[in-house]
């Protein structure tokens, strides 16, 4: 999501008065719907010493990444003169907000590289490329997920990834076996001794420097920041060939692996006192994926979102752990309500308590607390989207009855909303566009193509479709194919087929139709700058033979771009694109 600023205490900018030597403790909220930031203080190391509210003993970090929904309390001195920035830095480099403390001449944190993209950690195979559902492309498939094989923390996908350079994975046990690790999905959940699975014991994890080590803080030379680079939307207004892509930066860095772009710090938290439960309590374990789609921008816990799902069920009495896999390529702050849990990070006894934790890309983390809150509690990812579009829970513990009044509303907590919108190239030569109403797997579409130029009489098409969307890859459809010339209703076909996202994220579409024949497409767009793109598709059908086309857009508004086209059937024509 793009935002036109970030904002401290309300303001892009603004300032406290502090003596130079004096400390001072922040505590630091991320209140934003999306974003995470990193958090650099230009004066020298911020000592953590609470996170979630809850003090931990203290340690020394110059830059961290904070979750959504996180707190951390840091102590901060002030050097002995100026006015010393502390940023917080969006996640993907688009803008920022600052807090200067003291006063005098400013003193700017440093810039972060931005992020680099691409960077696997390691290569796809075949494969992985070629695998028929989103969790094998990402080398995570269910049925290695159910035989455990990522049930440790900090275990992660794409198996040719380089670990080694993980903070923390160095050390890990990635040879445990998976057989030994009694698991139960989500809807069997089952009751173990606390003994049967140590994930501490596989987690110790190393203390690295600081990821600015080394840098002076006090270099005066180093220009203020202007107020023009806080904008948040500032890659739309870049017309430079790529600007859309930060990836093609010359200003890189590897999230989580390179020091500069530093994960949040749990492998150094520790509690202030032992936080392990007793060995004598039952232990249920639940295996939650964490699964979603940027394209349709549903999301999912195994695979499921919210108004599909049952209850998570538990039993008052008995720790429950939650083991965390993540699917996807984004960071998910998953955060409970009600209670706090032990995350655990290679501290053993000592694993410190939270509220809200983040599961990083392709990576599992494990969280356990003691089941001592009866009644019915949200689990959700704190993304505001994410939790609207599904990735959410209620823990139920067993034996709880909700009150009546709150049981008549329940159901509105389950509701699958459903969302319009369309689009229409109205062009000189032809139109074409569609209108679509959708939920999170029902898909109803409406689309026409009409075109007069170069042709005797007037030709059009409209074909309406349910979908079935069944995952990110793979969609599932049945309609009809309405076909004439003029005023002329020539024929109308039953179709069947699916549609399957290919490498190179090329859109196809095959069907098999009622007349005996059938129909391939593909399709692809391609943005070469943030507002300009390259269109281009191409349809094979065993009635009319080939058809295709190629053209640009550019983006004047979010609402309508300007349109160049080249028909097989229509030649060439230009207009505007209005979408809703």
């Amino acid at each position: 999501m793009a935002y036109d600023r970030f904002l401290a205490n309300g303001k892009p900018e603004t300032s406290f008065s502090a003596k130079p030597g004096e400390t001072l403790r922040l505590r630091i909220i991320d209140g934003s719907a999306t974003t995470y930031f990193h958090l650099e203080f230009a004066g020298g190391p911020m000592n953590i010493v609470a996170a979630d509210g809850l003090d931990v003993q203290p340690v020394k970090e110059n830059r961290f990444l904070i979750g959504v929904a996180e707190t951390y309390d840091v102590l901060v001195q002030i050097p002995a003169s100026g006015a010393y920035e502390f940023r917080a830095t969006a996640h993907d480099c688009s803008g920022y907000a600052s807090v200067w403390i003291g006063s005098g001449e400013r003193h700017p944190a440093p810039e972060l590289p931005k992020p680099n993209l691409y960077h696997t950690m390691g290569h796809f195979n075949l494969k992985q490329v070629f695998s028929l559902t989103p969790a094998g492309t990402m080398g995570m498939p269910d049925r290695e997920v159910e035989a455990g094989k990522f049930d440790q923390p900090g275990m992660m996908g794409m198996g040719s990834m380089d670990m080694g350079g993980m903070p923390g994975m160095e050390s890990m046990d990635h040879g445990a076996d998976p057989a030994k690790m009694k698991m139960e999905r989500m809807d069997h959940t089952s009751s173990t001794g606390a003994g049967d699975m140590s994930h501490d014991a596989a987690m110790p994890m190393e203390h690295r420097a600081s990821p600015t080590q080394g840098m002076d803080h006090g270099d005066h030379s180093m220009p203020i920041p202007s107020q023009a680079s806080r904008i948040g939307k500032k890659y739309g207004a870049d017309f430079g060939f790529l600007a859309a892509d930060v990836s093609a930066s010359k200003n890189l860095a590897v999230d989580g692996v390179d020091p500069s772009r530093p994960w949040p710090p749990y492998a150094k938290l520790r509690a202030i006192k032992p936080t392990a439960f007793s060995k004598e309590k039952p232990v249920r374990e639940i295996r939650l994926t964490l699964d979603g789609d940027m394209e349709r921008y549903v999301w999912f816990l195994n695979n499921k979102p919210l108004s599909e799902s049952d209850s998570i069920r538990i039993r008052e009495g008995e720790v429950a752990r939650f083991i965390m896999i993540n699917r996807t390529m984004m960071h998910h702050p998953m955060h409970l309500h009600g209670h706090f849990f032990r995350v655990i990070n290679g501290q053993g006894d000592y694993a410190p308590l939270k509220h809200t934790v983040n599961v990083a890309p392709m990576s599992t983390t494990v969280i356990e607390f003691d089941a001592n809150e009866f009644g019915d509690w949200f689990f959700h990812c704190h993304l505001l989207y994410h939790m609207k579009n599904g990735m959410a829970r209620v823990v139920h513990y067993e034996g709880f009855t909700l009150d009546p009044q709150l049981a008549a509303v329940r159901p509105k907590l389950y509701k699958d909303s459903w969302y319009f919108w369309g689009q229409a190239d109205v062009l000189s030569n032809m139109t074409e566009g569609f209108l679509m109403l959708s939920n999170t797997r029902n898909i109803l579409t409406a689309e026409w193509e009409v075109g007069w130029q170069e042709v005797d009489d007037t030709e059009w098409e409209g074909i309406f479709t349910y979908d079935r969307y069944i995952n990110r890859f793979f969609t599932i459809f049945a309609g009809a194919d309405l076909l004439g010339e003029g005023d002329e209703h020539d024929d109308t076909r039953g179709v069947f087929g699916f549609r399957y996202l290919l490498p190179l994220n090329l859109e196809s579409r095959v069907w098999i139709d009622t007349d005996g024949g059938g129909r391939f497409n593909l399709g692809k767009s391609f943005e070469l700058t943030p507002r300009l793109a390259l269109l281009g598709e191409a349809e094979y059908d065993t009635h009319d033979k080939w058809e295709g086309s190629a053209g640009l857009s550019y983006m004047v508004h979010k609402y309508f771009s300007l349109v160049g086209q080249w028909h097989s059937e229509y030649g060439f024509g230009g207009g505007l694109q209005i979408r809703l």
